[in-house]
């Protein structure tokens, strides 16, 4: 199997005033490797996956990171809710477009990633940044709007009457699109409802509150994404050191994500999958891509997890998304 791998720099010295090190040791073997191989167990359709894998060292001294749970199986749980801004005694503002309240009453701590869709509340959102919610607390977390004509009371899916009246949501949806989910991280409300709208017209999936979750109202996209979804739910069982994964469409990159344990890659594989699906029925195409686009974006991946890139709780990697422009 050929790989793709690169020497890095160190990313900073420890300590300010230390002496410079020798050549020997200015560089280090990246803790991950990207599989290159042209694999047809990563491609399907228009979709192309390539794992990206970590050391056994790396691994190792993530075993934090294997005991988080995700946002879709968290919402299944009583003592875990997402709701509407609500203050508990700690600020005024009880309602806020731009926040939502999660109390996680559990014993396990909870991974939100930026991109992840709830369901449900007053209107639907995405979560705007990475976070860990803590076992047994309340925080705020900031989500952007993906459902434009609706400020009501959505509780189909609320597990019991406590739900309703904090207005809870328990529907998820997958996570984003890379294209949606690079308007969230432009910060701009305007962009999110812009890229939502190009979506669900060119799947011909409008409704009449405008929410990128309308797209289960073509079955026709329905049945192609999930083609996705089955093809590519089973894959990990062969190799217990992926961590994650570079997202191909014909000659287009649209992003990685990487996680920091194989167990955390696994709860989120199959909303992952069905944002990347997404994309790939939205813009995808049959085109070659460039090996020296590829071998750029790889590299640059590299460097920035080398120089401790991304969203990091009790000094270890959780979670490193890098989308394409």
């Amino acid at each position: 199997m050929r790989y793709f791998k690169f020497l890095l720099p160190l990313a900073l010295a420890t300590v300010a005033c230390q002496p410079a090190k020798s050549p020997e040791t200015t560089a280090v073997p990246s803790q991950f490797t990207v599989l290159l191989d042209d694999n047809p167990q990563w491609a399907q359709d228009q979709l192309r996956l390539l794992p990206i894998v970590a050391t056994a060292n790396f691994i190792n001294q993530q075993q934090d990171v294997a005991q988080y749970k995700v946002l879709g199986e968290a919402l299944e749980n009583e003592r875990f809710r997402v709701s509407e801004k609500k203050p508990y005694g700690r600020f005024d503002d009880a309602s806020a477009v731009n926040s939502l309240t999660v109390q996680n009453k559990t014993e396990a701590p909870v991974f939100l990633m930026a991109g992840d869709i709830v369901r449900g509340g007053n209107q639907d959102r995405v979560i705007a940044e990475d976070r860990i919610i803590a076992a047994r607390s309340i925080d705020d977390v900031p989500v952007f709007c993906v459902e434009h004509g609706r400020w009501t009371y959505q509780g189909d899916q609320a597990l019991n009457e406590a739900d309703q009246k904090i207005f809870a949501f328990r529907g998820y949806y997958n996570v984003a699109s890379s294209q949606l989910r690079r308007s969230v991280e432009s910060g701009s409300q305007q962009a999110v409802w812009d890229q939502v709208a190009d979506i669900t017209t060119h799947h011909d999936a409008t409704s009449g509150t405008s929410a990128y979750a309308a797209l289960e109202t073509n079955r026709d996209f329905v049945s192609r994404r999930k083609r996705y979804e089955h093809f590519f739910s089973n894959k990990l069982a062969a190799n217990s050191q992926i961590v994650g994964f570079v997202a191909v469409s014909g000659n287009q990159i649209l992003g990685a994500d990487l996680f920091g344990h194989p167990a955390l890659l696994r709860r989120q594989l199959p909303a992952l999958v069905s944002g990347y699906a997404t994309d790939a029925l939205t813009i995808g195409n049959d085109e070659a891509l460039s090996n020296r686009q590829l071998s750029a974006f790889v590299r640059e991946l590299l460097q920035e997890t080398a120089a401790r890139n991304g969203f990091y709780a009790d000094g270890e990697l959780v979670h490193y998304a890098k989308l394409k422009d």
